[in-house]
């Protein structure tokens, strides 16, 4: 998988999702693909999130005991992707939050979701495909309404991808 070649400082993130009720996610090899991955980050698949929340992998690990002795070991496993919990403005007129959140009723549906992160001249994407879980409203009525989701990504199953 190819790694992004350019460090952004002070870079802003913007989330994509694939359009359609019923997506077909990118494979494996294509989520590292910038041309591939770049037809979805397009304002038709912008979601209005509040902020993106840390994303890439999270640590993993096996331990291990030898029964009857002080021996023990912990070795590094492949990373699993981290789960993001999202916060959005609540507009029910929005087609990609209406798409969330019907992946979440449904619980079955395999999204490609696109991180863009930009610091103006170059972009890195990070794309993974994901289901989404648990999807609330806020109608708090002195401010204004919330959802918030929670999107898993599937295990092994992201990339980076750069425009440099």
């Amino acid at each position: 998988m190819a790694l992004p070649n350019k460090v952004l400082p002070g870079f802003s993130a913007t989330l994509y999702c694939q359009p359609t009720a019923t997506p077909t996610p990118l494979t494996t090899a294509n989520l590292s693909v910038y041309a591939s991955v770049s037809p979805i980050v397009i304002t038709g698949n912008l979601i209005p999130v509040e902020a993106i929340p840390a994303f890439g992998q999270d640590d993993a690990m096996a331990n291990f005991n030898v029964a009857g002795s002080r021996q023990s070991d912990k070795i590094p496993t492949q990373a699993a992707p981290t789960s993001m919990t999202i916060t959005a403005a609540w507009n029910p007129a929005d087609t990609n939050l209406l798409l969330i959140r019907g992946d979440a009723y449904s619980g079955t549906v395999d999204r490609t979701f696109v991180i863009s992160a930009s610091d103006g001249t170059g972009i890195v994407n990070y794309a993974f495909n994901g289901r989404v879980g648990q999807f609330t409203v806020d109608p708090n009525p002195t401010a204004e309404a919330k959802c918030t989701f929670t999107i898993h990504p599937r295990g092994n199953q992201y990339g980076w991808s750069n425009n440099a």
